[in-house]
């Protein structure tokens, strides 16, 4: 009875109040009575204790902490899950809309394109591949299907026509991909790309790139490209020709030395300098191969898309008008020739001025030293 009444006195919601009941031995009695003892502290931890042998030990108010532990580890589990597969649908549909619907198949048609493209591309002349890298990617054997350098110009410089794009990038683009230009098909261009370097070799890329990409005129391959500019294989181009067909890849209907044959004489001086500047060519030899000049070949037939060149209009007049029309066009051209190796000598002469100074100044440095 006293121990209820010493439980009833004690307040549930006063977190600072204990109470302690020994039992004290008394031998006159059967049914000891146990002796109360409150404390009261402001200062303790909150929890409600009882040192008699009949009572429950109860080691705080509150629930156990650590029963909370797994729940937290499987909400957070369950979060990660969803999250992964939110992200994995997120990515499937991104997929979905910039890939081709026969992906798979022309995914290993490229791959054993590429084994049969590589047994050709070792007979082609070493000045064909390096004046494309040179042009294309000059990075190309240093990076790994992705060029951070070259994003970044673009990106720097707000180009709105693109830029940027690898080598291994224009293949996936031109092989895997469909036509459409957004960011997403950006994206999924650089996994295949990251991909795609990770399973055949360099030399399998270059050489599937210079056997698939479009080079004008309805004419998609680089022997296809040598018949129709030159009637010549790949195997016997000269440096001078394969600069030419180089400087049309990035736009080959506005390009075409067959549309004007000054303006790919202008590209032509664009691809040997860079190749200079790469380190595939020296100044000598592209001024040597500027002054040089390219024979065009191709019938007034093989003109099936309208791209004729304004020669052919003018053959179809008569009498002397033909041919005062044909020397004003063959002086246009010949004078765009002229300032594009202008344009190259000045370029040249610029080069070797920066080296002997560069070399002087080292000179200098030198005595200093000694």
């Amino acid at each position: 009875m006293t121990s209820l009444i010493a439980r009833s006195l004690i307040p549930r919601n006063n977190p600072t109040l204990s109470c302690k009941i020994n039992h004290s031995s008394i031998p006159f009695t059967t049914n000891p009575t146990p002796s109360l003892s409150f404390s009261f502290s402001l200062f303790k931890p909150q929890f409600l204790s009882f040192n008699n042998s009949g009572c429950g030990r109860v080691h705080s108010v509150h629930p156990h902490r650590s029963s909370q532990n797994p729940l937290r580890i499987l909400f957070s589990l369950e979060t990660l899950i969803l999250f992964i597969f939110s992200l994995s649908l997120l990515c499937l549909r991104i997929a979905s809309d910039v890939i081709v619907p026969d992906f798979t198949h022309r995914w290993h048609q490229l791959i054993a394109f590429s084994e049969e493209s590589e047994a050709k591309f070792s007979h082609y002349p070493s000045h064909l591949w390096r004046a494309v890298v040179a042009y294309e990617d000059r990075r190309f054997f240093r990076h790994f299907g992705i060029d951070p350098v070259g994003i970044g110009r673009a990106v720097l410089s707000f180009s709105a026509l693109g830029g940027g794009s690898t080598i291994t990038q224009q293949l996936v683009k031109n092989t895997l991909l469909k036509n459409e230009r957004t960011f997403s098909r950006k994206i999924v261009e650089m996994v295949l790309a990251l991909a795609l370097e990770r399973t055949i070799s360099k030399l399998r890329i270059l050489s599937s790139y210079l056997s698939k990409i479009y080079w004008g005129h309805g004419i998609y391959g680089i022997e296809l490209a040598s018949y129709f500019y030159f009637r010549k294989h790949p195997t016997i181009l000269s440096l001078g020709e394969c600069a030419m067909l180089a400087g049309i890849i990035p736009a080959p209907e506005l390009r075409s030395p067959l549309r004007d044959p000054g303006r790919g004489k202008k590209y032509q001086v664009r691809v040997l300098k860079r190749m200079v500047e790469v380190g595939f060519l020296d100044i000598e030899t592209a001024l040597m191969v500027v002054k040089q000049s390219v024979h065009l070949h191709a019938d007034q037939a093989d003109y099936v898309d309208g791209l004729l060149p304004l020669m052919s209009s003018f053959r179809e007049q008569k009498g002397s008008m033909d041919s005062i029309m044909k020397e004003i066009w063959d002086w246009e051209t010949e004078s765009k020739i002229w300032e594009a190796r202008e344009d190259m000598e000045r370029w040249a002469l610029s080069i070797q001025k920066r080296n002997t100074s560069k070399i002087s100044i080292s000179n200098d440095k030198l005595d200093i030293q000694l």
